[in-house]
């Protein structure tokens, strides 16, 4: 449903007293603890987040932070520590019984905001919390593939924060803590499957609330309060934005004219189609479409 890349960006052992200060990040970060421990100190956030080896950090906000060994340590920038991004692999401080390693994410659409918009600004999860198990395996590969040499070992490297990322999600939805309000939490909601998979599956279709109501086997009434209780969206409005998301993806590969993709989302009137698409995406289809066989 989320078009969305994992990409491994590297990491930096370090030893003794060290810290280290990254500016906000342009995109998803995440990253994990693959030996020895630290403190990380998010801007905006009063507590620092102890860290130690097996644990995930996820931030999905642009926020500076530090990693360090003792926040009282003057941290290094890390642009220059990774001179400037010619460098994927750092070292600081004396020795190397601490490694980090880090990723993001590239999100291919906007729609992929159903997903940004679902996560809390930091996500800690523990190597000892629920469903951690698999992270230690891949955390511990992830560790051989960097230090290797062998040919596809970055492809490699991705791969294995590609599953890292699903079973960080997976180890947070597990949490009793649950997920906040929003497109996430709708999405692992078992009541509110059977409609969702309905507008997923035929999104070009006239829906209506009380079919929708009925797949989840509940009243109109409740199901219209429960789904935005749950989503934070009412249940014709998520469908809007499912179909906005895949018209974007549709305009993004082009081959299709804007009178074509309107009518596979459920628009007879172009004109319509791209009141709606500007009002869910902020911007018009026109902007977004690549140009078709026929132009």
């Amino acid at each position: 449903m989320i078009e969305a890349r994992v990409v491994y960006g590297g990491g930096f052992t370090a030893g003794g007293e060290w810290a280290i200060r990254f500016p906000p990040p342009e995109k998803i970060k995440f990253f994990a603890i693959a030996r020895g421990s630290c403190f990380v100190a998010v801007d905006g956030i009063s507590t620092p987040f102890h860290l130690r080896c097996g644990d995930i950090f996820l931030l999905s906000e642009q926020i500076s932070f530090t990693v360090a060994s003792d926040l009282a340590v003057s941290p290094a920038d890390a642009l220059q520590v990774f001179d400037e991004g010619r460098s994927n692999f750092a070292r600081l401080g004396q020795g190397d019984e601490f490694l980090y390693l880090g990723s993001h994410l590239d999100f291919a659409s906007k729609g992929s905001r159903l997903l940004i918009d679902s996560l809390p600004p930091v996500i800690h999860l523990r190597a000892d919390e629920v469903r951690t198990g698999q992270l230690q395996w891949l955390i511990e590969e992830l560790v051989r593939e960097t230090t290797s040499a062998v040919p596809g070992a970055d492809a490699a490297c991705s791969g294995l924060a590609n599953l890292m990322f699903l079973q960080l999600l997976r180890g947070y939805l597990s949490q009793e803590r649950g997920v906040d309000v929003g497109w996430l939490r709708a999405a692992c909601d078992p009541k509110l499957a059977p409609a969702l998979g309905l507008m997923h599956s035929d999104p070009a279709r006239n829906w209506h609330l009380p079919e929708l109501a009925k797949a989840a086997a509940m009243s109109r009434t409740a199901f219209a309060t429960y789904f935005k209780a749950i989503a934070g969206v009412a249940p014709l409005g998520y469908l809007t934005e499912w179909r906005m998301w895949l018209a974007e993806r549709k305009l993004r590969e082009g081959g299709q004219s804007v009178a074509v993709i309107s009518r596979s989302v459920g628009y007879a009137s172009e004109a319509a189609f791209s009141t709606a698409f500007k009002r869910v995406m902020g911007r018009s289809p026109r902007r977004e479409a690549q140009p078709t066989a026929a132009e």
